[in-house]
Parts: C-alpha cells; structure tokens; sequence
C-alpha cells in the first residue's frame, strides 16, 4: 500500500468514528472507525520499521549514504543490456552512496508494457498497463579505464554466437559482447572469470564501459536485501581489484 493509501485509510477511520460520534455516539460506526483508523497507523508504523531496518543494513555496506537524491546517476539507456520490450522504465528506491571511495548509485527498476483493449460493453479503448519485469540495478564508477568494453548476460537456446573466453562453463551459461575480442580476454582473465561464475547463483547482466562505469543487473525482483546488497559487492570487488 502507498503512502497515499495508508493516509487515506486512516483519514477513512477517522470520519467513521466522527460520523458515530455525532450522530448520537453510534457505538458501532465509532467502533469500526477506530478500527480502520488504527489498521492504517499499524501499517504505517510497520512500514516505516521496515524502511529504518533497511537504511541501517544499507549502511552496513556504504558510505556517505543519501536516499532518493535529486539527480541520477544510473540511465539504464547507457548500457547494452538486453531487457524486455516495453513502453516505460521506472526506477525507484533510488540510493547514492560511496563503496571502498567509489562512487555507486542503486535502485529498483520497473519495466511496463502498455496494451489497448477494445471494451464490448462501452465500445471503448482501454489502456491497460503490465509489468513485464523487475530488478536490481547498480551503477559503480570503478575510477579507471579498460581498453574495451564488454557486456555479460544470460545466455539462452535461440541466442546467436557470441564472443568466447576459453571458460566453456561460462561460455555455455552467457553472452559476451564487446568492442574487442582480444583486448577483452584481459579483462576478463582466468581469475575474474572465476569469481564471476562463483557469483552465478543468480540471473543478472554486467556491462563495463571503457571509461570504467560498471552497471550491473540482478533480474529477479527481490529487492536490495542484506544478501543481495553483499552479492553486489562482491560483483563490484571482481572488477575492482
């Protein structure tokens, strides 16, 4: 429920009981409004607990934490990873921050795809809006430069031949695509291939740009929880070092 549901819940209560109140004291209007008024303040507390738990898990992890800053640094249309078609891409939850003194900018991303459907009983269009996906993104301004750039992501059956690394694990489980086959074999040397694959317990996308922006996508939807948050970082540490 959003902020303007729980406000409207309780604000909902408190004209119920009024109404009881004065039309003379109608224990049971006063009653269930009492209740709808407290149902939409227990919502709103527990919420709110839930945020203040996950500012603190947040910074456990970073530094110099702001939350919803008024300018982004992480546009999604920077990168080649491949997402879903649609019609609207939303962030939100944005959080800016600093990792081991690099700048780092995440939040969750919501993809919609927007359909017209012809409605029989008002012979009307109707705009309906679905979401077609869902995940975590982080941007990681990795401070240096690479020769190339790449791009990794899951690979699928219908996919066409991309660029190989020697790792037949991980060329068998995604995509490489870059500005350089050579030169990215030194990124992409045996040792970060390794801690890579040691990170595939999820399905996510990475693209490193050659000015060292490193943006990567974890495509599940779950939210940026303490497990998540120490995946992303260990993501990061792989690049970084």
């Amino acid at each position: 429920m959003n902020g303007m549901g729980k406000r409207l819940l309780s604000i909902l209560g408190l004209l119920i009981a009024i109404v009881g109140i004065v039309f003379g004291g109608n224990l049971v209007l006063v009653i269930v409004g009492c209740v709808i008024l407290g149902l939409g303040q227990m919502i709103k507390d527990k919420e709110e607990s839930t945020t203040s738990s996950m500012d603190v898990i947040i910074k456990e992890f970073f530094e110099d934490v702001q939350f919803n800053p008024n300018t982004h640094m992480l546009n999604v249309s920077d990168t080649n990873i491949p997402l879903p078609k649609h019609d609207y891409c939303r962030g939100s939850g944005y959080v800016q921050a600093r990792y081991k003194g690099l700048d780092v900018e995440f939040c969750t991303l919501k993809l919609t795809d927007v359909t017209e459907v012809l409605r029989d009983e008002t012979g009307l269009w109707e705009k309906n809006e679905n979401t077609v996906y869902t995940g975590e993104w982080m941007l990681c301004d990795l401070d240096q430069s690479f020769n190339t750039w790449l791009t990794i992501y899951p690979r699928s059956l219908m996919d066409k031949q991309s660029s190989k690394t020697g790792n037949e694990t991980f060329d068998k489980k995604f995509n490489l695509r870059c500005g350089d086959e050579k030169l990215v074999l030194e990124i992409l040397n045996s040792n970060r291939l390794e801690r890579i694959m040691a990170l595939s317990n999820r399905k996510f996308s990475i693209n490193l740009n050659e000015d060292g922006r490193l943006y990567i996508a974890v495509h599940d939807g779950h939210g940026f929880n303490s497990e998540n948050l120490q995946w992303f970082v260990d993501m990061i540490d792989v690049f970084r070092e």
